[in-house]
Formats: C-alpha cells, structure tokens, sequence
C-alpha cells in the first residue's frame, strides 16, 4: 500500500502490524483506528492513560505505538513511549498539538520513529508507517 491507500490485494507489499493506539480523545482515537484498519493493521486497543498503555501493551505486545502527549488523569505519552521503547522494544509514533513537550533528552531515549503534528493530513500515518523501523516489516527482509 502507498500512501495509506488500501490495496486490492490487502497484504501486498505490507506486513499486517498490532498496533496500540495511546489517545484520551475518543473521537480522535476512533478516527486513528479507522486509519491503521483501512491499512490493513489490527488495532490491539486503546489506552486513554499511561498506565492502562502500559498494561496493554504488556498484554498484546503491539508492533507498534501510535501515542498522543497529553493524556487522561495528567499523565503524559513521553512515558508511555519510554517505557514501551526500553522495557519491550516498541517502536512508537508520537501524535501530538504539543510536540515541543518532548525535550531532546526525552527523543533521545524515545528514539520515536516519526512526529507528527495534529491534525493529521490525509496519507501523513500511513506515509510515517511504511517509513518507520518497524521489526517484521518488508523493508528487514
């Protein structure tokens, strides 16, 4: 698939991902999961706080994490992605209206595979997808 766009063929050219998204905002949570399933990746739930990521990602061990910075009950996404990069290797995308939240030490540890600003442009989640480091993808074969 480029650019987002779904294929006749659902698994040509892309490996299907678990993907947990991390996003208090319902409706911003929904649209994303919209997203990665038009893509053809399973979405393996949604966490509103940095805890319930945690757990869930403990519990499905996604491929990848799609994480907003400001979370429900205060808690912050730059922990969800650090914990998620050092304890289980998961590589993250940050999705975020404050990305200048994340300092140079907090990337550095992160190491996130893309940034991007919300809102979203159309293809800009499936563009960082097929980019990202992602172990099983096509391009470490």
């Amino acid at each position: 698939m480029v650019g987002g766009q779904k294929s006749f063929f659902p698994n040509e050219g892309t490996a299907t991902l678990k993907v947990l998204v991390v996003e208090d905002n319902i409706f911003i949570a929904l649209d994303l999961e919209g997203q990665l399933d038009e893509m053809g990746h399973d979405v393996v739930g949604i966490a509103a706080t940095a805890s319930k990521a945690i757990q869930m990602a403990r519990d499905s061990v996604p491929d990848l994490a799609i994480v907003d910075l400001q979370l429900a009950d205060g808690s912050r996404g730059q922990d969800v992605a650090l914990v998620l990069r050092r304890e289980m290797d998961i590589p993250s995308i940050i999705v975020s209206g404050s990305l200048h939240q994340v300092t140079d030490e907090e990337k550095a540890a992160i190491r996130p595979d893309a940034m991007l600003s919300k809102p979203l442009l159309s293809g800009e989640l499936g563009r960082a997808i097929g980019t990202a480091n992602i172990s099983g993808s096509p391009k470490d074969e």
